[in-house]
């Protein structure tokens, strides 16, 4: 398997056909994110607002998963963290005493899907969750930081499936554009 930065895959002669005729092969359980892929990736990719990773194998043809990265900042109440999380989160954010909470930069894992097509070879979710961390690693070692979270609907399967990947429940929750209400996961990388 192969991980391709979808603006990458756009650069190449054609490469925005090309990406259109791999995407309409990924089928998700989660509607929005298989049409985040169809239908935002691109533009989301050429405004720089966030980039998309595209898990494909080694022929390139099969698009076996995708995941979505963006800077975000994250606020983080003060009581949900040990010790030690809060000795680690003052080393990147800033504390608000008013809110008593800490204000910090993290990368946003935004988007998240493998891709269930018949058609399609099987990828393991904890797979793709560690080419995932695998990119935001390089990124913070490019850069500096050590915080990644995401966004999740309440579903004791997803955040069972995130817990085991390292993730923690922060204790807030928001909702999404259509009113759906979402909790956040951070986990430190």
């Amino acid at each position: 398997m192969e991980v391709t930065l979808l603006s990458k895959f756009l650069d190449q002669p054609d490469g925005e056909w090309l990406f259109r005729c791999v995407a309409d092969s990924f089928a998700s359980k989660n509607k929005d994110v298989e049409s985040f892929l169809k239908s935002k990736a691109v533009q989301s990719s050429k405004l720089s607002t966030s980039s998309t990773y595209l898990v494909r194998s080694t022929d390139g043809f099969d698009l076996l998963g995708y995941f979505t990265l963006a800077l975000k900042m994250l606020t983080i109440k003060s009581c949900v963290l040990s010790s030690t999380q809060e000795k680690t989160i003052r080393r990147f954010g800033s504390f608000d005493a008013e809110s008593d909470s800490y204000k910090l930069p993290a990368i946003l894992l935004a988007q998240f899907g493998r891709n269930f097509c018949e058609a399609s070879a099987s990828i393991d979710g904890k797979e793709l969750m560690n080419s995932a961390l695998k990119c935001i690693k390089t990124i913070f070692s490019l850069s500096s930081g050590k915080t990644a979270f995401l966004e999740c609907e309440p579903s004791e399967k997803l955040i069972r499936f995130y817990e085991r990947c390292g993730f923690s429940l922060l204790g807030n929750s928001s909702f999404s554009k259509d009113k759906k209400e979402l909790v956040q996961m951070f986990r430190f990388v």
